[in-house]
């Protein structure tokens, strides 16, 4: 017989997957009652998950108090971008990195899914729990942007795909030379991807400066 999860725990893995698929309008309030109805618990359970994932920088607090989804504008994404790459490169550096293969997702999984692993596992097998930890929660800001960043960039799974061959090929200058064009590639397009994650919404950019 399955054990039932916490309430805790339910509250913070479902709201922390809403927050990563983008469910929630940047700077909106995240309210507690009605995450509490939705998910059919008392407000305390929810309330500390918001409080938790305050810490991940998948929700912020309020200024008059409450919750609210982070805001999103062009000079955030390109920071958080310029963080994860700073991230890979520091592992680049760490002599362990690239020889921690582990157990790679099968040849069929889309080709953007295997760079995430791949690049999970380079990080950790710098053998740094911080820096792990802190690219994981960049990784976790970064998720609502990836629908986005599938619209505007056609060829990613080319992309994906040859960065994964430079990295099984175990050869660091060529792959460091992709990672740092795929990061910035993406911190020159930060202002065409908020404007696409606005329009899914149907919202005004400028209503977010």
């Amino acid at each position: 017989m399955t054990r039932k999860r916490d309430p805790f725990t339910q509250a913070l893995d479902s709201i922390r997957q809403r927050s990563e698929a983008g469910a929630y309008a940047p700077g909106a309030p995240v309210v507690i009652i009605e995450e509490a109805r939705r998910l059919r618990l008392s407000t305390t359970p929810v309330r500390e998950a918001l409080a938790w994932l305050c810490g991940e920088g998948l929700i912020e607090r309020g200024p008059s108090g409450g919750f609210l989804a982070p805001r999103v504008d062009a000079a955030v994404v390109r920071d958080r971008f310029a963080f994860r790459l700073q991230c890979l490169t520091t592992s680049l550096d760490m002599a362990a990195a690239l020889h921690d293969r582990g157990e790679p997702l099968p040849s069929s999984a889309p080709a953007d899914r295997r760079l995430a692993e791949h690049l999970d596992r380079l990080v950790r097998g710098a053998g740094n729990p911080v820096l792990a930890q802190a690219f994981e929660r960049v990784g976790r800001q970064l998720l609502p942007l990836d629908k986005a960043e599938g619209r505007l960039f056609h060829d990613r799974d080319a992309e994906a795909s040859g960065i994964l061959h430079l990295h099984d090929a175990g050869s660091a200058p060529a792959l460091r030379l992709a990672l740092v064009a795929y990061h910035q590639r993406r911190m020159d397009a930060a202002p065409l991807l908020v404007l696409d994650l606005a329009a899914e919404r149907g919202e005004d950019p400028d209503e977010e400066a």
